[in-house]
């Protein structure tokens, strides 16, 4: 047993210092100029089988904007509510609030809820709690 030992820990130490002089910083590299990358492109032509020219508007130009989205109007409406919420929140709630750490964010997803088809309780031990914080 002290045999392997002793070989285990001689081939760990080699292998430990093989990889401390792996990267010697020391040694000289190859300065690398981006610009001496020949960048190859492919021009593709696509065949439709026909002439789009003949179905678009003559003077036709793909780059030309013929929309302005600065044009649009856009129409501010204030959205109240015919009835009182605080009713319905608890007291001190703020929407706004900023939450004070992640564990305080509570995700309600539909589709979590399953049903597993059996009683859990009989497996699970008493007075357990898996929303419970530890």
């Amino acid at each position: 047993m002290n045999k392997k030992t002793i070989l285990l820990g001689f081939t760990a130490g080699l292998l430990f210092v093989n990889g401390m002089f792996a990267n010697d910083p020391t040694t000289e590299k190859e300065k690398f100029d981006i610009n001496s990358i020949v960048y190859i492109e492919d021009e593709i032509e696509i065949d439709l089988g026909f002439d789009t020219a003949d179905y678009l508007p003559e003077d036709f130009d793909a780059y030309q904007v013929y929309f302005d989205l600065n044009s649009v109007n856009y129409i501010e409406e204030d959205f109240t509510l015919e009835w009182d919420t605080k009713a319905y929140l608890p007291k001190g709630f703020d929407a706004y609030a900023y939450p004070s750490d992640v564990q305080s964010i509570n995700y309600i997803d539909e589709s979590d809820a399953f049903e597993v088809g059996f009683d859990t309780k009989a497996y699970l031990p008493s007075n357990f709690n898996a929303f419970a914080r530890q």
